[in-house]
């Protein structure tokens, strides 16, 4: 019945704090407490909230003896119910104790609230708070507090206490608590403080690196071992880098990553700058790699500055309130980044306005100066303090103001100009004028004209130019105009006077003088006739004015010059002189009676002057050799033994423009009535249009066209070479010339000679061959004295038919019209020769040659080198010939060498000749001659040479240099072959 009483006393207040709404009247006593409490319950585990229409207060309801009810309620109270003694040791303790700190009730039962809840670092405070308890302090009243206890385990948890005294016949027996887990509400709390400690500390970060690592504390306070990290977007590289870190993501991982577009659901979260929640935190969806376990995450978006993305570490979750916390925690730092991109931006504007080159300055509607940077200050000589607040008339001219107003109303009128641009005058205390240009813009605010700011920039420089370059442009006209009177100036005396008469008037220069370099000395041509200059005097080309700029050939200026000048002399009154050279001609001469009367622009239009001068004596030096060249050319036009004709309209069709007076001869037509008509209807015959259209259009392309043709004269048809030479070889040309060389007998004698050559050698063959035949048939009827005689008829036979064969050969040679390019592998041909002539002939013949060797020559190289072994077994004096032939490469100096040495009686002397060039033709008296004719010609076609020396002990050696065949030309020969294959 006591511990009712104590109970009813002191949970009261914890019921209705549980959700027990409305006053109990202390009538209706425990029955009714009771009531409530087990309607607070009922309400928790169906999950309403119970009211009181859900209870009678005024009839409550008979029910079993209220002290079991009590105990009942006591056993299934969600709250801790613990009754201590007053030696703080545990006299009865319910099950939602045993739930909250891990002790039966038995275990519980008789032990110290010191060795069972409280921590060690509590524990002064504590038995302090229960003296004060027991002692009576609170007047019996309940008493609340908040204690970090621990658990079984040793778990720290954060309790809620409600402690009241039992008080009994006017004593304290005992403590009756009660108490429950606040550890998540307290942690909330905390974490709220934090957060709001974290905004001011935010408000006062003036860099993004303080604001990182600012969050990132926070985050630790807020999550415990939070898995978080904080990055910016970098514009250079267009990615998110890392900016700050906690120590559990830090301990973690080792290497944290730049986030770009390919981590899709960050990029995706920053781009889309919506929040992400991900419940399972994978490796692929993170560039990075975790060591510990992660719960799930926020992704939070930072608005254009970055993303903070924080997960939960071990079993953990991130929950509503810790998710509502960071979203609060990334709007603040969003808020602050924006606020500090501001400040940095306005700090940049404010330095920008400070340290700009130009005045920048605000007014306001009325036209008085808000504020005004450093260069208007020292623009106008006038002080901040002098300045701010007065009118902008103390700085501008009355024209200028006026000129400000109207630019102003013209903004106000068209909404799509935003700056106006204006020249104005800057004034200062002592009346200085500065022209200045404006770029001036009205202020706004809330769609009303709060006044105008504007930058104005001295432009005294640019007033000055311009001055500069309205005479720099007139003199520069001035000089144009020189230049079209030089184009009409047919002598240099002209040129030189003109060119001190436009040093006068056009360039304003005092005095000038052109001066001419003849021999080692430079002799004045044309002077000023304010000059007093001998023009037999010299000026020696060691001179430090017109002499040194003669000598190399650039400008020289002297801002002072001194009476020992010996290019310009006037008395004292020359003071400053410039000297500009006219190429290798000589010089320009300019002096004032002013020092440092001649600038670099002076300079430059000089140059330009004398530009237009050596342009005019240029001209007229091209045109004498244009009439020289004009006379050669018509002296040989005329003179010229071939026909030349001059057409044009090559595009359809030659039109005669001019014929010389063999072509007159030649062709039997006059020039007069050639000119301005088609020359091919006169000359080309029918039969031959589609030939001349070629070679017209070969023309036209601007190449050489060279062919035999047949061309119709006055006279009838005759044989010509044709040569057409374009006047213009830049791929185009509408003129050109046509030569023609008539080769009409030359054509008849060749093919005279052909038909004889050809009869000849057919007669003397077939003769040949009937004597041969008639001889043999006189060697088997005749006695042995005619054997002599038939042998000589033979022998001689032989010869003709070699003459004749070797005279075909050399006709086939002589044929060529291009020199032979080979390659011919020279090994194999020497070898071929050899073994022809063995077969022919009793010679031993000893070879000595590399595999494979080649030359740039053709397959009568072979020939050649037969004809060579040939020679030497008709020339041989013994029974049986040894000839040596030896086959040398010799890459260094790129020609190939063949030597054939004979033991025979050396060559005679009229063949060495032959050999040399130093005999004719005419003079030989045998075929073999002619051979070794046929092979210096063969030889020297292919660009070698043929040489002779005599053999040790006797004999001859003939040697032949070919040019050796490179390794890419053998390449391309035989790969020439294998396609052809």
């Amino acid at each position: 019945e006591r511990q009712r009483d104590h109970i009813t006393a002191f949970i009261r207040e914890r019921v209705d704090a549980a959700g027990a709404d409305g006053y109990v009247p202390r009538d209706q006593g425990v029955d009714t407490l009771v009531m409530r409490l087990e309607a607070v319950l009922d309400d928790r585990s169906s999950g309403t909230r119970s009211t009181t229409d859900a209870v009678d207060i005024h009839t409550p309801e008979p029910a079993e003896d209220p002290s079991s009810r009590l105990e009942l309620l006591v056993e299934q109270s969600p709250l801790a119910i613990i009754e201590w003694n007053l030696a703080f040791e545990v006299r009865n303790w319910n099950p939602a104790a045993t739930e909250l700190f891990g002790y039966t009730a038995d275990e519980a039962r008789g032990e110290s609230a010191m060795d069972l809840l409280v921590r060690d670092d509590e524990r002064r405070d504590v038995l302090e708070y229960w003296d004060a308890l027991t002692s009576g302090d609170t007047d019996g009243l309940p008493s609340r507090r908040v204690n970090r206890n621990v658990d079984r385990d040793g778990t720290p948890i954060t309790c809620e206490w409600v402690n009241t005294p039992l008080v009994e016949d006017g004593e304290i027996v005992g403590v009756l608590s009660f108490g429950q887990d606040v550890t998540a509400e307290r942690k909330r709390a905390n974490a709220l403080e934090a957060l709001q400690e974290t905004t001011h500390e935010l408000l006062r970060a003036e860099s993004t690196d303080e604001i990182a690592d600012i969050v990132m504390t926070a985050t630790e306070d807020v999550i415990d071992r939070s898995l978080a990290a904080i990055r910016f977007y970098d514009e250079e590289t267009e990615t998110l880098e890392l900016a700050g870190i906690t120590a559990a993501l830090d301990e973690s991982t080792d290497d944290i990553s730049t986030i770009g577009p390919e981590y899709t659901t960050l990029w995706d979260a920053y781009t889309d700058g919506e929040p992400a929640l991900v419940d399972t935190v994978s490796t692929g969806r993170i560039p990075y790699d975790i060591e510990a376990s992660v719960g799930n995450a926020v992704i939070q978006p930072l608005g254009e500055h970055g993303l903070l993305t924080v997960a939960s570490s071990g079993d953990d979750e991130l929950d509503d309130a810790e998710r509502h916390l960071i979203r609060v925690l990334a709007t603040t730092a969003e808020a602050t980044l924006d606020r500090a991109a501001r400040e940095r931006e306005l700090e940049r504007t404010k330095t920008v306005v400070e340290t700009v080159g130009d005045c920048v300055y605000q007014l306001d509607s009325e036209g008085y100066l808000v504020t005004a940077n450093e260069t208007m200050m020292g623009a106008t000589g006038y002080d901040r303090d002098e300045l701010i607040g007065e009118h902008v008339s103390t700085v501008l001219t009355d024209a200028s103001i006026e000129r400000g107003r109207r630019h102003a109303r013209a903004l106000l009128s068209d909404d799509s100009r935003r700056v106006a641009t204006y020249e104005v005058t800057l004034t200062g205390p002592d009346d200085e004028r500065i022209p200045s240009e404006v770029n001036m813009a009205l202020l706004r605010s809330d769609g009303a004209i709060e006044g105008t700011v504007g930058i104005a920039r001295d432009i005294s420089d640019r007033k000055r130019m311009e001055r500069k370059l309205v005479d720099r442009k007139s003199k520069i006209e001035g000089l144009h105009d020189v230049a079209s009177r030089l184009e009409g100036c047919e002598s240099h005396a002209e040129i030189y006077d003109l060119t001190v008469e436009a040093a006068e008037d056009v360039l304003d220069f005092d005095a000038c003088c052109v001066a001419l370099a003849r021999e080692e000395s430079l002799v004045p041509e044309a002077v000023s006739s304010t000059l007093e200059i001998d023009l037999d005097a010299r000026i020696p080309l060691d001179d430090d004015l017109g002499g040194r700029c003669y000598r190399t050939q650039q400008p020289v200026r002297v801002d002072r010059i001194d009476a020992d000048h010996d290019s310009i002399r006037n008395g004292d009154d020359c003071q400053s002189a410039l000297s500009v050279p006219i190429g290798d001609r000589g010089v320009f001469l300019a002096g004032s009676t002013e020092p440092d009367a001649f600038t670099p622009a002076d300079e430059e239009l000089a140059e330009l002057l004398l530009s237009h001068v050596t342009d005019a004596l240029d001209r007229i030096a091209f045109e004498g050799r244009l009439r020289t060249e004009r006379d050669r050319f018509a002296a040989l036009f005329e003179n010229v033994p071939d026909a030349v004709v001059s057409v044009t309209q090559l595009e359809d069709g030659p039109v005669v423009e001019e014929t010389n007076p063999a072509f007159e001869r030649t062709f039997g037509y006059d020039e007069d009535d050639l000119v301005g008509n088609p020359l091919d209807q006169y000359v080309v015959p029918a039969d031959r249009i589609a030939d001349a259209e070629t070679l017209n259009r070969r023309g036209r392309r601007g190449e050489i066209g060279d062919a035999e043709v047949k061309r119709r004269t006055a006279n009838g048809l005759r044989d010509f070479r044709l040569r057409v030479v374009p006047m213009e070889m830049d791929g185009s040309s509408d003129r050109a010339f046509g030569l023609y060389t008539d080769i009409t007998a030359q054509k008849q004698r060749q093919k005279r000679l052909e038909i004889l050559n050809r009869v000849l050698r057919h007669d003397l063959r077939n003769g040949m061959n009937i004597i041969n035949g008639c001889a043999e048939m006189l060697t088997d009827s005749s006695d042995g004295a005619n054997h002599e005689y038939v042998e000589t008829i033979r022998n001689r036979a032989s010869e003709l038919t070699g003459l004749a064969e070797k005279t075909r050969a050399v006709e086939r040679v002589l044929d060529r019209e291009e020199a032979p390019a080979g390659p011919i592998d020279l090994s194999a041909a020497v070898e071929r020769a050899a073994d022809r002539l063995e077969r022919a002939h009793e010679a031993d013949i000893d070879c000595s040659l590399p595999d494979r060797t080649f030359a740039r020559a053709d397959e009568y190289l072979q020939t050649a080198v037969f004809q060579i072994l040939e020679n030497a077994v008709e020339h041989s004096d013994r029974a049986r010939l040894t000839i040596d032939v030896t086959l040398q490469d010799r890459p260094d100096d790129e020609i190939v060498t063949v030597s054939i040495a004979d033991d025979g009686p050396g060559m005679p002397d009229e063949e060495r000749e032959l050999l040399e060039g130093n005999r004719e033709i005419t003079q030989l008296r045998h075929g073999s001659g002619l051979g070794l004719w046929l092979v210096n010609w063969i030889v020297r076609q292919a660009g070698g040479r043929l040489s002779f020396a005599d053999n040790d002990p006797r004999g001859t050696v003939v040697t032949l240099e070919v040019p050796r065949a490179d390794t890419e030309t053998v390449r391309a020969a035989v790969d020439e072959t294998a396609t052809g294959d």
